[in-house]
């Protein structure tokens, strides 16, 4: 995946869960980080591997990545 289509993925995501975005990406971007750390990778190598893994798609794979792009790039 390009940056561009990471960062779209997080606009998304955002726009749907309005108010409820910062509770939910906190609380997958603690498991991703969880993950990340334990294994020694980075969240984004952890969230690719989940959506492989789990053959994720649509909402799913846009929740995964989005709180990836947040733990990387906290959105303001």
């Amino acid at each position: 995946m390009q940056a561009t289509e990471l960062y779209e993925m997080r606009d998304r995501a955002r726009r749907l869960l309005g108010e409820k975005y910062k509770p939910h990406m906190a609380e997958l971007g603690r498991i991703l980080n969880d993950t990340a750390r334990q294994a020694g990778k980075s969240e984004i190598a952890v969230a690719m591997e989940v959506v492989k893994k789990r053959n994720l798609i649509g909402m799913d794979l846009m929740m995964v990545m989005a709180a990836a792009v947040e733990l990387t790039e906290p959105s303001p």
